[in-house]
């Protein structure tokens, strides 16, 4: 099985990676930077600029997986161009991705497309319209990408984790009051590990989700779920 991931070279993308090698999978990372684990392939690429992405898929000649993982939480200063920045990686992206990948699954009459969400796309979260509404519009991308390449034999679904132990919450895990208010929220009293996400990629890369697509699946340790 040949699958690339964008931005998998660190957090989450990192140890999606190393399961898929452990797995004996050809993996592809798609990043501005280079992943060190050994037997993952690197090409350079900024996602939200489509010329990169064309360039980029024309030197991968097979593709059975791809798994739309890379985001940002905060590009500038300014809130205009913030919001701008973050939407043309975290949705413009993952559908220039998707747009290139089909060219390939077309040829095969297959393929699986993975997009990493965020429970951000359920729940208003402060001070980051352009992350909320990336992800929000991510879970949209899903549905219709699911149905318009559903003719050509490609399943897409997404994956909306919680707090998961990264770079990008590490401020807020760190600082014992942020830490506690999200604990507070969690049915499942810890925060989520990289390794946490491992189950359900191996469920939607496997042929045991054959008649899944279209969905999102949360892992959250119970975040949206809990009410009082």
């Amino acid at each position: 099985m040949k699958v690339v991931i964008t931005g998998g070279s660190k957090g989450i993308g990192k140890e999606i990676s190393k399961y898929l090698v452990f797995k004996k999978k050809t993996v592809i990372n798609i990043s501005k930077t280079k992943s060190k684990i050994k037997g993952v392939k690197n090409l350079s690429c900024n996602i939200s600029n489509y010329n990169e992405v064309q360039n980029c898929f024309k030197k991968i000649r097979d593709l059975d997986v791809l798994i739309n993982n890379a985001g940002i939480t905060k590009a500038h200063k300014n809130e205009i161009k913030d919001f701008d920045t973050i939407l043309k990686v975290n949705l413009s992206g993952p559908f220039y991705c998707s747009f290139e990948a089909l060219k390939i699954f077309k040829k095969k009459k297959k393929g699986i497309i993975i997009n990493i969400g965020s429970i951000n796309a359920y729940q208003g979260f402060p001070k980051n319209p352009g992350y909320v509404s990336s992800k929000g519009g991510l879970i949209s991308l899903t549905r219709s990408l699911a149905l318009d390449y559903s003719k050509y034999g490609v399943r897409v679904n997404s994956i909306s984790p919680g707090y998961i132990k990264t770079n990008m919450t590490k401020k807020s895990f760190l600082r014992i009051d942020e830490s506690k208010k999200r604990l507070d929220r969690m049915i499942i009293k810890r925060w989520g590990e990289p390794k946490d996400l491992i189950g359900i990629i191996e469920f939607l890369i496997s042929n045991s989700s054959s008649y899944c697509t279209g969905q999102d699946y949360v892992v959250d340790g119970g975040w949206i779920s809990r009410g009082l």
